[in-house]
């Protein structure tokens, strides 16, 4: 299609497009003044029908939202229900209720409710009794009537006798529905919004209408109409019974016009005969680059297909085809391609803040060092989780929006996940040693507890200078979230200042509760019964007050919560249905300690007894099962590892590592070095052995690997541990 082409085209169909407009032109102008009453009546008959339509739609959406409201809404019910008006806070909820729904839709004047118990009308803020209210006749024919509608005639209505009466019409619906043994509902629509609403509907100076209810009366009809005006519609409305009639004002154009003689008929005809004949002789001479066009297209875009030779059954439509069809290749291919980079980009940070990660594919910013943080939403079964879903996802995206903003620094560079539902993950970046986070995150705290209603706290790890410690740090996050029962919540916490506040004050019983989220995670029967009665045994020797014992108590539900949530969903899901909610009930209302030690302890024996279940029907459960007695009794093995027990057991390193996650809710890697420390433990207070020497008893070659490992899990090297419990010991 080069220009010389394009250019013939163009002057060639510029002339059949002018006589093409003309004969359409005239010709629908003689067709128009031929029909002009036939389709002025049909049109108003039309406009009149769409007009009904609308007023219906408008007063069919206020009942059926009365009805829904009715049906659903326990508020109602609650209120026809009561048999006096001394509940305040009930009212004050119902007036709350039908204020919104007066702001749904504007056009709602007035309501009331009548409860027959009492004989009591609820209008807005005041409660009268029947007697007393203006409007008690209209009540009292409601209560009889048998009327099909619930809609009424036009009527006057005035709420207090000082006001002017004004006319309204008035939806009635009987509580319950159809029976109307406890009261009524009654909605006001002023009929001054209904003629609004019409009037916006029309040209005034054109048209006139007129509406009536079903006995006559006038709901609507335009004043001042002139003389020649006639009615050319008349419809009437199935659901009120309604009648509408509308009209146009007789004008005088369209009579001059219409005594035109058919001369433009004939004339249209000639006119339509020479375009005819100029387009196909146009089209045959340029219809060469077209063809050529499509043959090109159907060659290089559907080669694998069946080819349509040199002449298309439809060129336009094959050509529209060929184009429709690449774009939504196009766009398909970019949408799986942002997601697969998403996907890519959360695999990789889960696998750097899992240490499992040794790709070379991820840039980093520059930075001197690198800190992992996490803000996890606080009490999110008081407040986060009242929130709809969508609700929940608009929140977390605020959130992450405002970290982002707030660590948008020179110096500072931030990699935001979420790694759980309520865990939002950072890895910071800091290009200056001397920077530091803590007044950023102070900002961020702050923040949230001033313009959202839940609260976040944020665990911070130790900095590194390399990419193989963000694991470490993550972990330390991690870890320090755990001291929120101890420390509070809405706050930032450092995993030093944590253990330091935990040494200081309960961290014995910190301990002994740590002991027993662990034994219990794994299934430990009879470990995690023992080290619940050492709980509690530790709570009676140290007498601790009402108070304490309801911290230790929260502290004990918001570490297994957090556990728990880390193991199966199925797991969960039960774990925040019956058990959390009954526990924290039980944590509240305790009065002695005996009382609160056997609530507890039926509660996650219940529990402990569904996951059997669970665990029984799962089909890898007994092959995890297998794995963990293996590594209990092998911990020794320097060669044990994901690799090794891949071996062992016939599966897949990755898949074994996920499937054990997910059933005991804890890495691999994790459970081993406690495991290990565990032993490593008793032997630095019986045996009198080297560091090192136990260090490889336990499975530890590397000295300087022992003593990371075991001060990361217990908070101490193992030469300060050996002398802090040989000193008790002794003491």
């Amino acid at each position: 299609m080069n220009r010389t082409w394009l250019r013939r085209m163009i002057w060639s169909y510029i002339p059949i497009f002018c006589i093409i407009f003309s004969f359409v032109f005239f010709m629908f102008f003689q067709t128009l003044v031929e029909q002009n009453n036939e389709n002025t009546k049909e049109s108003s008959k039309v406009f009149t029908r769409q007009l009904l339509q609308s007023i219906d739609v408008s007063l069919k959406s206020v009942d059926y939202m009365i009805i829904r409201e009715i049906m659903n809404n326990k508020l109602f019910s609650d209120f026809f229900g009561e048999k006096d008006s001394s509940n305040v806070y009930l009212n004050y909820q119902v007036v709350k209720k039908l204020e919104a729904l007066k702001q749904e839709v504007p056009f709602i004047s007035s309501y009331y409710l009548v409860r027959n118990s009492d004989r009591l009308v609820f209008s807005g803020n005041v409660i009268r009794n029947l007697d007393d209210f203006e409007d008690a006749p209209f009540i009292r024919d409601m209560q009889s009537s048998d009327s099909k509608s619930p809609w009424t005639d036009l009527r006057m209505y005035r709420e207090f006798s000082f006001q002017k009466q004004k006319e309204v019409v008035s939806l009635v619906h009987k509580v319950p529905l159809s029976q109307g043994s406890e009261g009524l509902f009654v909605v006001n629509i002023s009929v001054a919004s209904l003629q609004d609403n019409i009037m916006d509907m029309y040209d005034p100076q054109t048209a006139f209408v007129n509406l009536y209810d079903r006995n006559g009366n006038t709901l609507f009809k335009q004043d001042g109409l002139p003389e020649e005006s006639e009615v050319l519609a008349h419809v009437s409305s199935e659901y009120t019974n309604w009648t509408a009639e509308s009209g146009v004002y007789n004008g005088k154009l369209v009579n001059v016009v219409s005594n035109f003689s058919g001369v433009w008929l004939l004339f249209g005809l000639l006119v339509f005969a020479a375009g005819v004949v100029s387009i196909i002789y146009v089209t045959r001479k340029n219809y060469k680059p077209l063809e050529e066009l499509v043959v090109r297209i159907n060659d290089n875009l559907f080669q694998d297909k069946h080819t349509l030779g040199r002449v298309a059954v439809n060129e336009f439509a094959f050509i529209e085809s060929a184009i429709n069809n690449f774009a939504e290749q196009s766009k398909a291919f970019k949408r799986e391609s942002e997601l697969a980079a998403l996907e890519r980009r959360r695999t990789f940070f889960t696998q750097l803040i899992n240490g499992e990660s040794s790709s070379s594919e991820l840039t980093f910013p520059p930075h001197s060092l690198i800190q992992v943080l996490i803000i996890e939403i606080d009490q999110a079964e008081q407040s986060f989780n009242r929130y709809q879903t969508r609700d929940q996802a608009l929140f977390k995206f605020v959130l992450s929006s405002v970290t982002h903003e707030m660590m948008s620094r020179p110096e500072v560079h931030i990699w935001l996940e979420w790694t759980a539902s309520l865990q939002l993950t950072g890895i910071v970046f800091l290009e200056d040693p001397a920077a530091r986070l803590d007044e950023v995150c102070e900002g961020i705290v702050s923040w949230l507890n001033k313009n959202l209603a839940f609260t976040a706290t944020i665990g911070i790890g130790e900095s590194t200078d390399s990419r193989h410690g963000i694991s470490e740090s993550y972990k330390e996050a991690l870890e320090s979230l755990k001291f929120k029962a101890v420390m509070g919540n809405n706050r930032i916490i450092r995993l030093q200042e944590a253990r330091s506040v935990s040494d200081k004050e309960s961290s014995k019983h910190l301990k002994a509760i740590h002991n027993l989220v662990q034994s219990f995670r794994c299934s430990n029967d009879l470990d995690w019964r023992a080290d619940y009665l050492q709980w509690f045994d530790g709570i009676r020797k140290c007498c601790l007050s009402k108070s304490e014992i309801v911290e230790q108590g929260r502290y004990f539900m918001a570490h297994m919560d957090l556990h728990m949530s880390q193991i199966s969903k199925d797991y969960y899901e039960i774990w925040t249905a019956s058990a959390l909610p009954q526990a924290r009930q039980s944590i509240g209302e305790f009065d002695t300690l005996d009382e609160l030690q056997q609530a507890l302890l039926g509660i996650l024996e219940n529990y402990s007894e569904r996951m059997a279940v669970l665990r029984e029907e799962r089909q890898y459960h007994s092959s995890m099962k297998k794995v963990r007695e293996y590594i209990e009794r092998h911990y020794a093995n320097p060669e044990l590892s994901l690799d090794y027990l891949s071996d062992q057991f016939s599966i897949n390193a990755k898949y074994l590592s996920q499937l054990f996650k997910d059933e005991f809710g804890e890495n691999f890697l994790d459970f081993l070095a406690e495991v290990r420390i565990r032993h490593a433990k008793r032997w630095l207070l019986e045996q009198s052995s080297s560091i090192q020497d136990i260090g490889e008893r336990v499975g530890y070659v590397n000295a300087a690997t022992f003593r990371r490992v075991f001060r990361r899990v217990e908070g101490v090297s193992p030469m300060d541990y050996r002398k802090l419990h040989t000193r008790e010991q002794t003491g």
